[in-house]
């Protein structure tokens, strides 16, 4: 690909460092989807006894996206329940059957794996661009608001915590909704690299990263609202830290960020990346506010 051509396509990945306070934009936009997810119908259903599945986005390779409630954490006791807990499911689109359930940490082999293949190819800047999508959807930038729209939607029974069946999918309307939308041309240029990652096309793969950062906003949401009854909002946690966290992991394997530094700040799990690192990680795709 022409220089000229690769910086045309980069430059719609050019952000400025963002904030995370209670007046930032991304601020808005996380408490709406939030409440998009409070607002689900819950009547009937319960983990692993009856469970619903919305789907919520379809790839450009045919893989099927469902996002799926009530989680396990919503049967918890006590201050550890956690009601509006949900998962991704997704759905291969060559044999139709569910890709197995991946947590963060498998998120973050898959980021290894792929730092691996594309340092023997040479193409570690793929990786910066990577980290520069990652950074852009923990603030939320690629996200346009879907005003009320249609949606299939299926119910998944269980017996002995085994699926037995699929009810047949209907459609169903839902309230507006703030989706992700990656930039298509960055995924071609991207994946013409590197096209799978973990048994999933690039974009399922970061479709499958945006549920698991929206399911921690709703989580630690609910904790600040109605366990720990604080006014605050939640800033950093959630999808920030967990997306930041991703950012952190490619700047170790481009060797931007040592390995105590990552270590030292790991905590619950998470090492999200200082903006002074994100910059250095994302090589100029993200700059000083």
């Amino acid at each position: 690909m022409k220089e000229d051509t690769l910086n045309k396509i980069l430059r719609v990945l050019e952000t400025k460092i963002q904030k995370a306070g209670k007046r930032a934009p991304v601020t808005e936009l996380r408490e709406s989807n939030i409440n998009w997810i409070k607002s689900l119908p819950r009547t009937g259903l319960s983990y692993q006894k009856k469970e619903r599945q919305i789907l919520i986005h379809t790839t450009g390779s045919g893989e099927r996206i469902f996002l799926q409630y009530p989680g396990k954490e919503s049967i918890r006791k006590d201050d550890k329940k956690r009601p509006w807990d949900f998962r991704p499911r997704l759905y291969r689109a060559q044999d139709k059957n569910h890709h197995f359930d991946m947590s963060f940490g498998d998120m973050l082999k898959t980021i290894c794996g792929a730092a691996d293949a594309l340092g023997n190819k040479g193409k570690k800047d793929i990786l910066r661009i990577f980290a520069a999508i990652l950074y852009r959807m923990a603030f939320m930038l690629d996200h346009t608001k879907i005003e009320s729209f249609s949606a299939a939607t299926r119910d998944v029974t269980y017996k002995n915590n085994k699926e037995l069946r699929y009810s047949g999918e209907r459609t169903q309307k839902y309230s507006a909704l703030f989706k992700y939308q990656p930039k298509e041309q960055i995924l071609k240029h991207i994946t013409k690299e590197y096209p799978q990652w973990g048994e999933m096309s690039l974009e399922g793969f970061l479709f499958y990263y945006e549920l698991l950062a929206w399911n921690e906003d709703c989580k630690y949401y609910y904790q600040n609202h109605y366990i720990k009854n604080s006014k605050g909002w939640i800033n950093g946690k959630g999808r920030l830290n967990t997306l930041l966290t991703g950012i952190r992991i490619v700047g170790y394997l481009l060797g931007d960020i040592s390995l105590p530094d990552l270590i030292n700040r790991f905590s619950m799990g998470i090492s999200p990346a200082l903006p002074d690192e994100v910059m250095r990680v994302c090589g100029g795709l993200v700059n000083p506010s």
